[in-house]
C-alpha cells in the first residue's frame, strides 16, 4: 500500500516506513515518551481527546509534564527525545528548534552552545536526518524583549528558519513585522503559526503582513473559499497533521 492508504487504515507501523519531512515540531512536545521512560522512568501520558484551546494545552502541559524539564539537561534530553521520536516514525527531514528566551534560560546565554545542542543530538541519535534549526518566538512576548534575544540569533548561519506561536489573540500580527523583515533580509524561511484557534481572515493577514513562506496549522483557512484561492494562488504550504 502507499502512504495514503497506510493514512487511511491508520495503520502507523505502515506510515513509518515511508520517508517524509516533519516540518512543524515543537520539540519539547514532540520527543519519544519511550524514551524519556527508559531514561528518567518518566511516564508521561498521551493525549487521548482534541484539545479545544491554548489554555487546555496549558494545562495538559502542566499535569503532564510541569517542571520536570526545566534545566539545561532536561532541555537537552527533550532534545535527544525528539530526534529518537522522528527516527523510529521515518522522518529524513525534521525542522525544530528552541524558543529565543530559552538561549539564556538553558544554555549559559551562549548561542554555540544552543546549536551544538541540537546539532550533537542529530548526530549521535539520528544522523540521516537532516536538521532544519529554526528561531522560535512566543507570541504573547514583548516585542523589545523578542527583538534584544533575536540579537544573539541574528547573522547566525545555523538557522534555516524563524516560527512564531503561542495565544494568537495575544497582540495584534502587525507587531511582530519588523522582526520578520529583518528575519527575511537574513535568508531564513518565514512561518508562523496562525488560523489554529483564530479564523480564515487571521490567516490572510499574517501571510500578506508578515509575508510568510508557510504556515503552521491555517486550518481556519478552509472556512473561506477565497483565503484557500488565496493560499494557492501564492503557493503558501500549511503544515498539518495529515489525517482521514
Amino acid at each position: 500500500m502507499g502512504f495514503i492508504d497506510e493514512l487511511k487504515q491508520e495503520n502507523i507501523e505502515g506510515i513509518r516506513k515511508f520517508p517524509k519531512a516533519d516540518l512543524h515540531n515543537h520539540f519539547v512536545l514532540g520527543g519519544s515518551r519511550k524514551y524519556l521512560r527508559e531514561h528518567i522512568g518518566e511516564n508521561i501520558q498521551a493525549i487521548k481527546k482534541p484539545l479545544h484551546s491554548m489554555n487546555d494545552m496549558h494545562a495538559w502541559n502542566e499535569q503532564n509534564i510541569g517542571q520536570i524539564f526545566n534545566s539545561s539537561e532536561g532541555r537537552r534530553l527533550l532534545i535527544d527525545a525528539t530526534f529518537a521520536q522522528a527516527k523510529e516514525d521515518g522522518v529524513t527531514i525534521l525542522e525544530i528548534g528552541e524558543d529565543v528566551w530559552g538561549l539564556n534560560e538553558f544554555f549559559h546565554g551562549d548561542i554555540d552552545e544552543l546549536v551544538a545542542a541540537f546539532e550533537t543530538a542529530n548526530q549521535e541519535i539520528a544522523p540521516e536526518i537532516e536538521l532544519r534549526l529554526q528561531i522560535g518566538l512566543s507570541r504573547h512576548c514583548d516585542i523589545g524583549y523578542l527583538e534584544d534575544c533575536l540579537s544573539h540569533f541574528w547573522g547566525n548561519e545555523a538557522f534555516y528558519s524563524i516560527d512564531l506561536y503561542g495565544d494568537e489573540l495575544a497582540q495584534p500580527i502587525e507587531n511582530f513585522k519588523s522582526i520578520y523583515r529583518r528575519a527575511k533580509s537574513e535568508g531564513l524561511k518565514l512561518k508562523a503559526h496562525v488560523g489554529e484557534w483564530g479564523t480564515a481572515e487571521d490567516v490572510r493577514k499574517a501571510v500578506e503582513c508578515l509575508e510568510l513562506d508557510e504556515v503552521q496549522h491555517g486550518i481556519a483557512a478552509v472556512e473561506d473559499k477565497a483565503v484557500v484561492r488565496f493560499l494557492v494562488d501564492n503557493h503558501i504550504r500549511l503544515n498539518i497533521t495529515p489525517y482521514y
